[in-house]
């Protein structure tokens, strides 16, 4: 049972993230009201309704066949055309900023459901359709249902404004970033929120030196595990142990991928216990990994000083962004604990670390903007404020102060002109003026 359950759990991710998730969903709510308003039809609602307001029913088959007719036909060029839109968004977005935000943008609710209402509202007024009579039988006809197709198709034109409305916004690489910037600082948050309540455990490292190397069984990316299941597994096998690499890794079969503390005597029994509680697939989800977030931020970033796009207002956005996302990232271990019902730990998963989350952030953007004064004043304001945040993270200090220095050696280099490299000395300044750093940070020559 609990194997079905994270088989369910991972599932439900999977589906969220597709874009036919809520369409199918509204589309099966539609057909079941149909269904149920076609039952009530034959048992006299259209009678009932046409005493109190006749002017809601429509007696004439012909009519109704050629209003129902005309619905299917307008319903089906507006999903066609809704969708096309969809995709030209995509690879708009594809194009322009990085391919990592299309699963993003798929998962978009509000846009899905209105695509779910012009499916519904079809499959709707198909299945009443079918349900028409001749003249001779109009006193039969459906005369409520076909009112509320009417109803339904009069709410997908006020939606379709909408739609037009939300997908021109959603292109936007300003709503793009935001976007992903709000889920990723509320997967971090909810990080934080789990350390917080873990400080009575000791979240202490697991010494590995005499542990044993289990292979895995599987090749490819390693999203996510259940994780009260797994630390349910090793304590009924009561073992310890530790991943080698952090979620979202690239794992190869028959390779190293976790520790353990002790043999194992049913060890294909245990693989298999793991892997069922494992889950492996390649969408880069960012409510599933908030280092997601960080890079399709970065990347956004990094396309924008392209100089086919040249665009340094979207990076400058994107490195603020980077700057609040980094502080709160600051403040989290850079390993994770997992306890089982006993509170005894048993798993450890090991994260990205904060310094090499800041190299694989900032260091693609100081490689491609180390020329541009404004992006390279932009990371020093970052650096800055991740060294004011620091007071309280005392170890992430020395991290801060390599990145500063490696992007003043990277942009004296570039910079030539003496009054940028006074103004990015004059900020220099300041941070050493801040008494938090182990020794000044070295300023730029005032000629290159």
């Amino acid at each position: 049972m609990k194997r079905v359950l994270s088989r369910l759990k991972f599932l439900y991710h999977y589906i969220i993230g597709s874009i036919g998730f809520y369409p199918t969903l509204i589309s099966l709510l539609f057909f079941g009201l149909a269904m149920c308003l076609i039952y009530l039809e034959t048992r006299g609602l259209s009678k009932s309704v046409k005493e109190n307001l006749p002017f809601f029913i429509i007696t004439n088959g012909e009519t109704a066949r050629m209003v129902l007719s005309s619905i299917t036909t307008g319903l089906i060029s507006l999903v066609v055309f809704s969708f096309t839109m969809v995709m030209l968004v995509l690879n708009q977005a594809s194009s322009n900023f990085s391919p990592r935000v299309i699963p993003g943008l798929i998962t978009y609710k509000a846009n899905q459901k209105i695509l779910g209402l012009y499916l519904g509202t079809l499959i709707y007024t198909l299945v009443v359709m079918v349900n028409i009579r001749s003249d001779m039988y109009s006193e039969e006809l459906p005369g409520l249902a076909i009112f509320l197709a009417m109803c339904f198709t009069i709410l997908c034109i006020i939606f379709f404004v909408y739609f037009i409305h939300a997908i021109s916004q959603t292109i936007q690489i300003d709503n793009i970033l935001e976007s992903i910037y709000e889920i990723t600082r509320k997967s971090l948050l909810k990080e934080e929120e789990k350390v917080n309540i873990s400080q009575g455990q000791r979240l202490t490292s697991a010494d590995t030196t005499n542990w044993h190397p289990l292979l895995c069984p599987k090749t490819g990316y390693l999203q996510t595990i259940d994780h009260k299941q797994v630390a349910e597994i090793c304590r009924h096998h009561n073992v310890l142990i530790s991943f080698l690499q952090p979620m979202g890794s690239f794992l190869v079969e028959g390779t190293p991928f976790l520790m353990v503390n002790k043999p194992i005597n049913d060890l294909d029994t245990f693989c298999e216990d793991m892997l069922d509680h494992a889950n492996f697939y390649k969408a880069e989800l960012v409510n599933t990994n908030y280092l997601y977030g960080f890079k399709q931020i970065t990347e956004s970033a990094i396309k924008a000083l392209s100089p086919s796009i040249n665009d340094p207002g979207t990076a400058v956005r994107a490195i603020d962004y980077l700057t609040d996302l980094l502080g709160i990232r600051m403040r989290l271990p850079d390993e994770e604990v997992l306890y089982d019902e006993e509170e005894k730990a048993r798993v450890w998963v090991p994260k990205v670390n904060f310094d090499e989350l800041c190299r694989n952030c900032l260091g693609p953007i100081r490689l491609y903007g180390k020329g541009d004064t404004v992006i390279v004043a932009r990371l020093l304001f970052l650096l800055k404020t991740l060294l004011y945040k620091a007071s309280k993270s005392p170890g992430r200090i020395k991290s801060i102060q390599q990145h500063t220095q490696q992007l003043l050696i990277d942009a004296s280099e570039v910079i030539t002109n003496k009054v940028e490299r006074l103004n990015l000395n004059r900020l220099v300044t300041e941070m050493n003026k801040m008494n938090i750093l182990d020794r000044e940070l070295t300023l730029m020559p005032a000629e290159a």
